[in-house]
């Protein structure tokens, strides 16, 4: 018999995992800057940003959990894409004010 998901709990294990492994990216990786890096991915639904970790042994997101998320139902994924595309806009507007402060100092 199939082990019932916990649907929510998924949602935020996943939704941590995808954040992790984008700000290791945007930080450590990406030769972008901090800004043009969460720009690029603000845009992106949560499967996207998932795929784009999956594989990757500091992100933790494994194809289970790409497969999970291609199952989960509407509401939850719904749910979590919102509040993860709602984080990194969140991160980039904090990163155009201090750009914008540090112009207003120099």
């Amino acid at each position: 018999m199939a082990k019932k998901v916990d649907w929510e709990s998924f949602g935020w294990e996943i939704v941590d995992k995808v954040g992790r492994a984008l700000d290791y990216w945007c930080h450590n990786v990406s030769g972008d800057t901090l800004l043009d890096c969460y720009s690029a991915h603000a845009e992106l639904d949560l499967y996207d940003l998932a795929e784009e970790f999956a594989g990757w042994s500091i992100s933790g997101i494994t194809e289970k959990d790409l497969e999970l998320l291609q199952k989960m139902p509407k509401k939850y994924y719904d749910k979590f894409n919102r509040y993860i595309g709602r984080e990194i806009e969140r991160v980039v507007r904090n990163l155009e004010k201090e750009m914008e402060e540090e112009l207003e100092l120099s």
